[in-house]
């Protein structure tokens, strides 16, 4: 069961888990809106969270691919208890990310050793150490000279290692966390969710599940001036097929509009695409939209 997190009025996903699940299983897309931690001054690419429409969180709670949470516990101050566990924690991450860089530190000694082994002989010699004077080959006798020189690699590891500055706390990396690492069962609280709660919202959320159920992928269409964007398969790989519009049957569109709406659906390559409901009042029906050559609107 994945977790939609309510925050306010709104509905957002923190786990890259839950938001891979979602897109790769579920056609569930949202919009991401947070940014990249590596590249927080750019606003070309975004990252978590992934705010959820109102369609895509119903959807997920009647499919009982989802619930509805919120974590009162989170407005509150922290405990002391709770203080203790985040200190014990950062102290923790900081002794992995030392012996992390240390690591990685004696890596890089490894691998120069030769080169360091050279230049240490060089040293004691009195030799010109310089990348300069040390690229140029040597004649025999001074060659021979620094071979002889004997050097203990493991005491000479030792000394470069020696070398490297102790990572101060306040250079450390600090986590930013997805999901909320201490919570347990009494801070989770289900929430009901009072949606569609009119006509109007009905006709948006029976639009979305009826393309949903029949494989599109579906995105907010304000771009375009639609309630929705139908896509034939994932986003990053296909355009979007359909403008779609909710409109009640009853409702009249001015010619000028359904001109404006048409013309930009045909100028983007395609179809508006216009929803409403039948006499039922649960069946929606679908006319789209499509600008003819020489004609003007033509209706399918």
């Amino acid at each position: 069961m994945i977790d939609l997190i309510l925050s306010g009025n709104s509905v957002f996903v923190w786990s890259a888990e839950d938001w891979l699940k979602l897109r790769r299983d579920h056609r569930i897309i949202g919009e991401l809106i947070g940014c990249l931690p590596k590249k927080p001054r750019q606003d070309v690419l975004s990252g978590l969270p992934m705010l959820l429409q109102s369609e895509e969180v119903t959807l997920l709670l009647k499919k009982n691919i989802a619930r509805l949470v919120r974590y009162p516990c989170l407005k509150e101050p922290p405990s002391d208890s709770l203080r203790q566990v985040f200190e014990e924690y950062r102290n923790e991450l900081y002794i992995k990310q030392e012996k992390c860089l240390r690591m990685e530190r004696e890596k890089q000694v490894i691998g120069m050793m030769d080169r360091i082994v050279e230049g240490k002989r060089r040293k004691i010699l009195g030799m010109d150490t310089r990348k300069k004077r040390a690229g140029k080959p040597l004649d025999p006798k001074a060659q021979k000279e620094l071979n002889n020189v004997e050097i203990n690699k493991q005491e000479l590891l030792k000394e470069e290692m020696a070398k490297l500055p102790k990572l101060e706390r306040t250079e450390a990396l600090i986590q930013t966390h997805t999901v909320y690492p201490w919570a347990n069962k009494d801070d989770v609280e289900i929430v009901k969710w009072n949606h569609p709660s009119n006509d109007k919202e009905r006709l948006r959320y029976e639009t979305y599940k009826d393309l949903w159920e029949r494989g599109y992928y579906i995105t907010g269409g304000d771009k375009f001036g639609g309630d929705f964007l139908a896509y034939p398969g994932d986003p990053i790989m296909f355009h979007s097929q359909f403008i779609v519009t909710c409109k009640d049957k009853n409702e009249e569109i001015a010619p000028t509009e359904l001109t404006a709406q048409c013309r930009i659906a045909c100028h983007v390559r395609k179809t508006q695409l216009y929803t409403f409901f039948l006499e039922d009042r649960d069946t929606v029906k679908y006319q789209s939209f499509q600008w003819a050559e020489n004609v003007g609107i033509g209706s399918v």
